[in-house]
């Protein structure tokens, strides 16, 4: 059983504007990062509500435009 606030089966997908440059990837090394077209999405797998608040931190720190936030459930194992 999951306690509340962790997502241990599942992961945080975060949409932002802009194509993420090598900088801000280095910033994102411990994150999934993908390019779909002109938006740059972060994958973080198994991460809790304190993982989640702590990209959110980086993400308004470098000034980034989040799109989307959501939680995607892990598929049947």
């Amino acid at each position: 059983m999951t306690k509340p606030g962790n997502v241990a089966d599942g992961a945080y997908v975060i949409t932002v504007r802009g194509v993420a440059g090598p900088w801000v990837r280095g910033v994102f090394d411990d994150t999934e990062l993908s390019v779909a077209g002109d938006t740059t999405v972060l994958r973080c797998a198994g991460a809790d509500q304190a993982a989640l608040h702590g990209l959110l931190h980086r993400i308004e720190d470098l000034g980034l435009e989040l799109l989307d936030i959501h939680r995607e459930s892990a598929g049947p194992a």
